[in-house]
């Protein structure tokens, strides 16, 4: 199911999506490294994740939330800093750009479950209720936000998009950098 503000989004974010994952796929899956990741997802969720649901109603972002900390306590790691965050400022469209990237980075964390389960010798949703948020339904969830976002059909609206989606993945990355996580390159 491709839209012009799909190919639009995956255009434009391709270099920050590329450089994340290689980033993520380089560091060996220590619990450190799980724990730092874990921690980092969370302070970018709690910036990205308030500024989608100014525009989009989206019952599963608590879950979301509740999730990464239930894994880190699975751990024994707090969640570290829950401060007050400054949310992104996000248009109206700009939410769905937001939620291309947190909606995609589910499809990629069945694969991260797989990964950290085996090298921490974790049994599968011990500590990874978070990255198997939907299980099964992973792929019928993209499918049906990639239904959503083909309604959007402005081109001001895929600029306004666009533009969120590299504000979501640069609040990634920064949470990232600043856990450990990834290196700024």
């Amino acid at each position: 199911m491709s839209s012009p503000l799909l190919a639009a989004l995956r255009q434009r974010t391709a270099p920050l999506h590329a450089r994340l994952d290689a980033a993520l796929n380089d560091a060996p899956p220590t619990r450190a490294s799980y724990v730092a990741f874990l921690r980092a997802t969370l302070a970018a969720q709690r910036r990205v994740l308030p500024a989608i649901a100014r525009w989009i109603a989206r019952p599963d972002d608590a879950q979301r939330l509740a999730s990464l900390r239930a894994d880190l306590a699975a751990l024994d790691a707090a969640p570290h800093d829950e401060a007050p965050v400054d949310e992104l400022t996000l248009p109206p469209a700009g939410a769905y750009g937001a939620a291309y990237v947190v909606e995609g980075s589910t499809l990629g964390g069945l694969v991260l479950a797989e990964r950290f389960e085996a090298a921490l010798g974790l049994p599968p949703d011990t500590a990874t209720r978070y990255l198997r948020l939907h299980g099964r339904d992973t792929a019928a969830r993209w499918r049906a936000f990639l239904a959503d976002l083909s309604q959007v059909a402005d081109p001001v609206a895929h600029e306004d998009a666009c533009q969120a989606a590299i504000a979501a993945f640069e609040a990634y990355r920064a949470a990232f950098v600043a856990h450990g996580v990834i290196r700024d390159d």
